[in-house]
């Protein structure tokens, strides 16, 4: 189901100029008809969880919090910005991290058929108490498009597998960005619990 421009921001409580704006700034994917935006309910719900102020963070900086919450390390950054985004990450909301990280690097798609969907189950599921087979699936690839190109996914800005861009050292924590801010309430909760242990470790 697609909501119009309208229903969108009364869904998120702004305006629907606010709403145009997330449109064309990429932080929210609409289907265009005409002059007119179509919005998914998985995208609006995603606009929803991981709405945040403040300036967005640069690729170093990215880069520099997916290292940390993976390995607690990082070599990105001069010892004060260190310092700094290692402070921002214990005390951030996990939404506003999660849209600062995923912030251009993810994209949803679909499977052709149940099969093909089922070699995309999150490889963090298991270990979140979540059931492998259904919810949302994850990619996680250094060339995301090339990537869902050759598994044969086609986009669907309402799809059920998520294709984030990042390496192999980051895929636990973008699998767990992607199902607090795809996936259904569950996965959404299970992702929480485990990206606030991360924060916290950090």
């Amino acid at each position: 189901m697609h909501l119009s421009t309208s229903q969108t921001a009364a869904e998120l409580g702004i305006t629907a100029r606010q709403v145009r704006r997330s449109a064309a700034s990429g932080r929210i994917v609409a289907t265009k008809y005409g002059a007119s935006h179509a919005f998914s309910q998985r995208q609006v719900q995603a606009l929803e969880r991981t709405a945040h102020r403040g300036r967005n963070w640069t690729d170093a900086a990215q880069k520099a919090a997916l290292d940390l919450l993976a390995t607690g390390a990082t070599k990105a950054l001069s010892s004060t910005e260190r310092s700094r985004l290692k402070q921002r990450i214990r005390t951030i909301d996990v939404g506003a991290m999660a849209g600062q990280i995923l912030r251009g690097r993810v994209s949803l798609r679909r499977a052709a058929n149940d099969e093909a969907r089922s070699r995309f189950a999150a490889a963090l599921a298991s270990e979140l108490g979540l059931s492998a087979g259904g919810g949302l699936g994850v990619l996680v690839a250094q060339d995301a498009n090339r990537a869902a190109r050759r598994a044969r996914l086609g986009l669907d800005d309402s799809g059920d597998i998520a294709v984030v861009e990042g390496g192999e050292e980051h895929s636990k924590v973008l699998e767990a960005l992607a199902l607090y801010t795809y996936g259904d309430a569950r996965e959404c909760a299970a992702a929480t619990a485990w990206l606030t242990a991360a924060q916290a470790a950090v």
